[in-house]
């Protein structure tokens, strides 16, 4: 009796199985991975003098109900902007503390809450992740940014200490990848590269270096400041507290706060404005260590709307 072609070729055959075993797992890691929302990636720009920032017109769901809607100016936001018009618009910016990230939707964060109660205002969220105070400065004043009349900054305390971040080695995107495998293969590489080559981590430096570099972000805090106030702007500044922050009543950072008080920068430490609550209220109030949960981004929209009635009353 003759051997069939499998017969006579064996290690062919097998290694074709394993090919086709092989595909198959990549198709169902592919499928596996887009119910995940991976492969469905918000586009960032990049730029020489702002660093990075959300490309406009965008609409992404990485999650299921949780649309991130990014309009013509590359703000979160409802509807579309025109630059000119200014008149009673108020624009949020900061990091991914006030972007929100993708499991809030718009219509959950606290730039659209703290302002939804304000008839006839309308906001804009400007917020970045991975962004400093430097980052915000280049944008509002290099770059002439003035979509609104009035402003909303809020920074941790560690936006003092990041300096002008680029996208270059960050798990961001400027193109849409091509696949779900793409994105998580580009993420890997980037937990590997961080490895090789960590971030500086500021808390690893002197005290003198340190306040070096958070009186630098002071000073451009304060040219902000200073160039939003002289266009007639009104401008709102609120520093976030961690979690850790909350849960320890650990002191604010004190080279930030002399780097602040030096520069004169009028600031608001969003934790002196929160009542006192037990170790289970804060945990409710964080997603993570730093990122809000959206009773945080409820609570931190309170705070902030009081503040919003008295400017514009």
């Amino acid at each position: 009796m003759s051997k069939n072609v499998f017969e006579k070729y064996p290690k062919v055959t097998i290694s074709f199985l394993l090919l086709l075993l092989g595909i198959a797992s990549l198709f169902m890691i592919e499928f596996l991975a887009r119910g995940f929302g991976l492969g469905n990636v918000v586009i960032y720009d990049s730029h020489p003098v702002y660093g990075y920032r959300l490309h406009p017109n965008q609409q992404v769901a990485r999650q299921a109900n949780k649309p991130i809607q990014i309009n013509n100016l590359g703000l979160r936001a409802q509807a579309d902007w025109d630059i000119t018009e200014t008149q009673n618009k108020i624009l949020f910016v900061g990091d991914s503390v006030t972007y929100g990230g993708s499991y809030i939707n718009n219509t959950e964060l606290f730039s659209f809450l703290a302002v939804r109660n304000l008839p006839g205002y309308q906001s804009g969220n400007a917020g970045v992740n991975g962004w400093g105070v430097l980052n915000v400065h280049a944008l509002i004043k290099e770059m002439h940014f003035l979509p609104a009349d009035i402003y909303v900054s809020v920074f941790p305390e560690g936006d003092f200490y990041r300096g002008l971040m680029r996208i270059g080695g960050q798990p961001f995107w400027t193109r849409a990848p091509r696949s779900a495998l793409e994105e998580l293969a580009h993420y890997f590489l980037y937990k590997v590269q961080l490895t090789q080559t960590p971030p500086v981590l500021f808390y690893t430096l002197n005290e003198d270096e340190k306040f070096q570099i958070a009186d630098h972000a002071a000073y451009y805090l304060k040219s902000y400041d200073n160039y939003l106030k002289n266009a007639g702007k009104k401008h709102l500044i609120y520093i976030s507290p961690s979690r850790s922050e909350l849960l320890h009543d650990s002191e604010n950072d004190q080279l930030v706060q002399k780097a602040l008080e030096k520069h004169e920068l009028q600031v608001v430490y969003l934790r002196e404005k929160l009542n006192t609550q037990s170790a289970k209220e804060i945990n409710a109030l964080f997603h993570d260590e730093i990122h809000l949960s959206e009773q945080g981004h409820q609570q931190w929209a309170q705070l902030i709307e009081e503040d919003l009635k008295k400017l514009i009353s």
